[in-house]
């Protein structure tokens, strides 16, 4: 199966508040806003302000992170604008709309496939967005250390602002040890605790999500992001995938509508509301348990390099 080539590293990057830093809505907003805008200003040299006809697009990181384009003779070419981004940052998940000053705080990273050749650029645009602020008044902190978590939650420090020395880690986390673990029940909950957004006909879910649904996005994202990122040269039949998927029921919904706006320079004020919560299924699961397992690290329906989409199962 194709999706069984897809490999990812997560990362915590530890970082500690200089000033009181505060937010006006979802913090994962500040965070992505301020990587890229940094990000472009490390990497790009042609200081254009649109990445489509540059020269260098094959070969820069930022293109290839924020843009990550498809090859004009690649099959998927018309069909999809461009590959999804091989990378998600998650901010810190806390209630409060602020962080206190000498307050570490943390950002979960993860690196799929390939992404990971970039690691460098991660930790050094984390360094320099701390000194020029993030929230609402652009309060400084600092990159602290950076740690890799392992498949059993495992934690190895690969850098550390002492040395300024980076490690790169061994072993990534793969489908493969994933799909090791078995399921011994007819039941799973899956909590959202960032808002997932999920469209149907065109329409984004405001109550629910079927579950046919739920592994067929799933499904999409791990077999292109495996395609695109980690090597895997075939395309699965995901109808065939999905057979059983309609026996899936959904035995409890406690979802919930989260609405928060951000400001894109190119596109003005964008609302990307979403569902948080919990919901449980029933059903012949064992066949989608790996899977739904991945997706606890990389996420699923849209706007996930925002830290959209995350969920944990229980």
């Amino acid at each position: 199966m194709p999706i069984s080539s897809l490999y990812f590293f997560k990362y915590h990057i530890n970082l500690l508040a200089k000033d009181h830093i505060s937010f006006r809505s979802y913090k994962g907003s500040a965070l992505r806003g301020m990587f890229g805008y940094v990000l472009r200003k490390l990497a790009c040299t042609m200081k254009k302000r649109n990445c489509h006809g540059c020269l260098l697009r094959s070969n820069c990181v930022y293109a290839y992170l924020f843009e990550t384009p498809i090859l004009e003779d690649d099959p998927d070419y018309k069909r999809y604008r461009n590959a999804p981004h091989p990378y998600i940052i998650t901010p810190p998940l806390i209630k409060e709309g602020h962080i206190s000053p000498k307050t570490q705080f943390s950002c979960e990273l993860i690196l799929i496939g390939k992404a990971n050749d970039y690691l460098p650029y991660f930790v050094y645009t984390f360094s320099e967005m701390g000194k020029l602020g993030l929230g609402t008044k652009r309060r400084e902190f600092r990159l602290i250390n950076v740690e890799t978590i392992s498949l059993d939650g495992s934690k190895t420090e690969v850098y550390n602002t002492r040395d300024n020395r980076l490690k790169f880690p061994n072993s990534p986390i793969t489908y493969k040890d994933i799909a090791t673990k078995r399921l011994n029940k007819d039941y799973l909950t899956l909590c959202f605790s960032t808002p997932v957004r999920i469209k149907d006909k065109g329409d984004l879910l405001s109550t629910s999500i079927p579950f046919r649904l739920l592994i067929e996005r799933l499904y999409e994202r791990a077999t292109l992001l495996s395609h695109y990122h980690c090597g895997s040269e075939k395309r699965p039949c995901r109808d065939k995938f999905l057979e059983v998927a309609d026996k899936v029921k959904i035995k409890y919904n406690c979802l919930k509508w989260y609405d928060w706006q951000r400001y894109s320079k190119r596109k003005g004020p964008m609302k990307l509301g979403g569902l948080v919560g919990h919901i449980t299924y029933e059903g012949s699961l064992e066949k989608f348990y790996p899977l739904l397992r991945v997706g606890e690290y990389i996420h699923v329906g849209k706007a996930v390099t925002f830290g959209l989409g995350k969920y944990s199962l229980e």
